[in-house]
């Protein structure tokens, strides 16, 4: 190739980086106030929709899950031609919606409430992670903090966003299920000491931790259509192995928000101290050890007048 000539094959390369660094983005480019309104909303589904285990009829499970379903396809297709004001109210209709639907027929039982959880988490991911990336957890955002994708200020709002939506999702809990005071309210099991269910929320933190940056990682970027269900699948399994020691928490506005409106702050700094600790190490071990180094060209020799 000529000096003259440009290195297209060098260009070609560069934008795949670009496009691959993009496609993970999550909330940047986005309006702050648009990413703080997902965070707070998702905050709130995620303590609603994980936190009813009311159990159902099969037949009325079964309605509800094909109305999630249709409900999930309105709001990913109805308003993708609309003003960015009207696609928010779209959205929000049709998540209050959702919300009626499906909050009910989550059944009481192990089994259940993790694969509920995991499906309630993918659900929201597929809505919000093109918005704000989908993180409704202050650990998730600490590793995204530690990860570089977001600064200080925006962690904290976000943070703030979380905690607030958790506080409206659970006074929306309390509303429903009044009679259950305690209902939702994750505590470390009897004989269970609290240190000990520190250190496994901190082992179920850094694991959701890994798993996110797994997903942040250029290397797959071509896997992105399939995260809502890898990560729903892995707060699944997770609930399934912790979820009778600690409640598998894993997030702590999600143990904030029933603990606020029920007043029992017995052990809550286990859920605080657990996944924000296990986030950190295991997103601050990824990055040293496994986040591939950024590679710039060659620079390309100018051409001789």
């Amino acid at each position: 190739m000529s000096p003259d000539q440009p290195d297209n094959n060098a260009d070609s390369a560069d934008t795949n980086m670009v496009w691959c660094q993009c496609a993970a983005c999550g909330s940047r480019g986005q309006a702050l106030w648009r990413v703080l309104l997902a965070e707070g909303a998702g905050a709130a589904l995620l303590v609603l929709l994980s936190c009813l285990p009311a159990a159902a009829e099969p037949l009325h499970r079964a309605l509800a899950a094909g109305a999630v379903v249709a409900l999930l396809v309105l709001l990913s297709c109805l308003p993708a031609a609309a003003e960015p004001l009207h696609r928010a109210l779209a959205a929000g209709a049709v998540v209050a919606l959702l919300v009626l639907l499906s909050c009910l027929p989550a059944a009481a039982e192990p089994l259940h409430r993790a694969l509920a959880a995991g499906a309630v988490v993918a659900l929201l991911v597929q809505c919000l992670d093109h918005v704000s990336g989908a993180q409704l957890n202050p650990a998730v955002t600490l590793a995204a903090l530690v990860w570089g994708r977001v600064s200080w200020a925006r962690a904290l709002c976000m943070a703030g966003a979380q905690l607030a939506g958790a506080g409206a999702g659970a006074g929306l809990l309390r509303l429903l299920r009044a009679a259950e005071a305690e209902l939702c309210v994750t505590q470390p099991a009897p004989g269970l000491a609290p240190y000990k269910a520190a250190l496994l929320e901190a082992v179920l933190g850094g694991c959701l931790a890994l798993a996110n940056c797994a997903s942040w990682d250029v290397r797959n970027a071509g896997l992105r259509d399939s995260w809502p269900l890898r990560i729903g699948i892995s707060v699944a399994g997770m609930s399934l192995v912790a979820g009778e020691l600690t409640g598998a928490s894993m997030n702590p506005v999600r143990s904030f928000g029933p603990a606020l409106w029920a007043g029992n702050w017995t052990s809550h700094w286990v859920y605080w101290a657990g996944p924000l600790g296990g986030s950190l190490l295991a997103t601050a071990g990824y990055v040293s050890a496994w986040r591939p180094r950024a590679t710039h060209a060659p620079a390309k020799p100018r051409a001789q007048p």
